[in-house]
């Protein structure tokens, strides 16, 4: 997975792309907490755009990230959710918890409204897992 940061104004956007599943999720939420690290009242936008599946400790990552934040008094909206994460999103009723919007620019004009503006700044990372899955050759995963 590679997480790319940049600020527009006061939010945080969190750009990824990749998988955010079992192997990676830990290290996507050391690298968003060190990235909102800075911010008092961190507003973060999560752009999930580029991201075709997430498994349960993925979302177990944006919840806990999603805790960080609102601790802190700050705002997290996810973006750009694909059809099929959206639906594992509805199924276990984690849309009910999560600000969800379909672009960046929705997403920052909604966090600004909603909560103090204060924001952290940018950097890209890359994650890797640190126990690299292989993908079974022949057959799709499910």
């Amino acid at each position: 997975m590679q997480v790319t940061a940049h600020q527009i104004g006061s939010v945080l956007v969190l750009e990824l792309e990749g998988e955010l599943i079992a192997p990676i999720a830990p290290a996507f939420l050391r690298t968003a907490r060190r990235l909102l690290a800075a911010a008092p009242a961190p507003l973060i936008a999560v752009d999930m755009g580029r991201v075709p599946r997430v498994d349960a400790s993925g979302f177990g990552a944006l919840v806990t990230l999603l805790r960080d934040v609102e601790r802190r008094r700050g705002g997290l909206c996810l973006v750009g959710i694909r059809p099929d994460v959206r639906i594992l999103l509805e199924i276990m009723q984690l849309h009910l918890l999560f600000e969800v919007c379909s672009d960046v620019a929705e997403a920052a004009d909604a966090l600004r409204a909603l909560h103090p503006a204060t924001g952290a700044g940018p950097a890209p990372v890359r994650i890797e897992p640190r126990h690299a899955a292989r993908p079974l050759e022949g057959h799709a995963a499910s």
